[in-house]
Parts: C-alpha cells; structure tokens; sequence
C-alpha cells in the first residue's frame, strides 16, 4: 500500500508540474494577432512539454505555439525545421490529433511546396478528423491555396469539407470565404463548382464579401 502510495503521489507531483508550466489556452488559428499571442507562449510550451514526457497535450501545445502562421510560405516567421521537429514529437504522443498532421502538412509546405510528405500528412489530418470543425478553416485554406487540389483523392475530401461549411454556415462562412477570396484560379473553379452542386447561394454570398475572379 505504502508503495502505490509512492507511485501516486509522485504520478501527482508529475501532473501538477507540467501543469504548472502550462501557459495557458493555446489554439491553432490563421488569424496574426492570435497566431503572435500563441508564438509568444512556445517558450513556456516546449517547457510543459518538456516536463510532461509522454503526455501528447502538452507536445500539440508546443507545436501549435512553435508553428505561427503555418499557412504561409513566409519562412522569417518561424524556422519551419524546428517547427517541424516538435510538431512530429508531437505526433509520436498524440496521432490521433488531426490538428497536429495538419501542422506538419504545413511545414512540409514552407519547406518544399506541396511534395509527397506534404500530401501524406494533409491526407491524415483528414483521417484522423474528418469531421473536425476546429481545425476546418485552416485546412481548408492551405488545400485550396495549394495545389493540393491536384490529388484526386484529396478533392474528395476537400469537397466534404466545403460541406461541412455549407452546413455550418453561420460559423464557417468566414472561413470559406477567406479560402475563396485568396485561392489561385484553379482554387476558385473548384469551390464554385462544389457550391453549385451544394448550395448556390453561398457562393453568391462569399462573391458578394469580395471574392470575385
């Protein structure tokens, strides 16, 4: 009794640590002023996580906050290298979290562009949260501004995903029209000929904030 006593009280001990050095709420967002608030936290993050070992919450915590602005190519944000490694210690703890092959897929595509492993880890965000409203947004703007959409299979999902908008409008409005108004041509024709088949009058309203070709 005395030593599973131990052990609890030290499992304690280990939990309240990590936890202690928890900064805070972290979110995975394309917005700058969040994205900058998340950067500044990477610190305390990769501290918690650091101190949590195993605990793949605290690992997506810090790679979420070492990863700012994933969706762009601009490179002086962040090293995409040390990004990348946390995100994939991160994954080793926790890959059932769609957002953390999101990130990845991310970095790979600041890296190198849109190459296989980019593809592979886009593809496993949908896998592993399909259905996953939180992390719509931002997966829907990296496939559509990339050429992501050359992949068959992954057209199939994106087209889920842009259902997915339709259903939530009031939410993903926003999202969806932010990843129109920025897609390249081949983005557009894409989007439009899913909501023409899904629902015209979303279309009509996300041209109508700005996202005419």
């Amino acid at each position: 009794m005395f030593a599973v006593a131990f052990l609890l009280g030290i499992l304690g001990v280990w939990i309240l640590v990590a936890e202690s050095l928890r900064p805070g709420v972290i979110e995975l967002t394309n917005d700058p002023v969040s994205a900058a608030s998340n950067y500044a936290k990477r610190g305390a993050a990769v501290t918690a996580a650091r101190a949590g070992l195993l605990r793949g919450d605290l690992w997506a915590d810090a790679a979420i906050a070492s990863t700012p602005m994933p969706w762009t190519q601009d490179k002086s944000l962040a090293p995409p290298e040390e990004a990348q490694a946390i995100t994939v210690t991160a994954i080793r703890y926790a890959p059932h979290d769609s957002r953390l092959w999101l990130l990845l897929a991310a970095n790979y595509f600041r890296l190198n562009g849109l190459n296989e492993k980019a593809l592979a880890a886009l593809k496993m965000s949908y896998y592993t949260g399909s259905n996953t409203i939180s992390i719509l947004p931002e997966r829907l703007f990296l496939v559509i501004n990339s050429r992501g959409l050359e992949d068959k299979e992954l057209r199939e999902l994106v087209r889920h995903d842009i259902l997915i908008a339709v259903m939530h409008k009031s939410a993903l409005m926003p999202a969806l029209a932010d990843a129109y108004r920025s897609a390249p041509p081949s983005g557009k024709q894409f989007v439009e000929d899913t909501l023409a088949e899904f629902d015209p009058s979303v279309l009509a309203v996300i041209r109508a904030q700005g996202g005419n070709r």
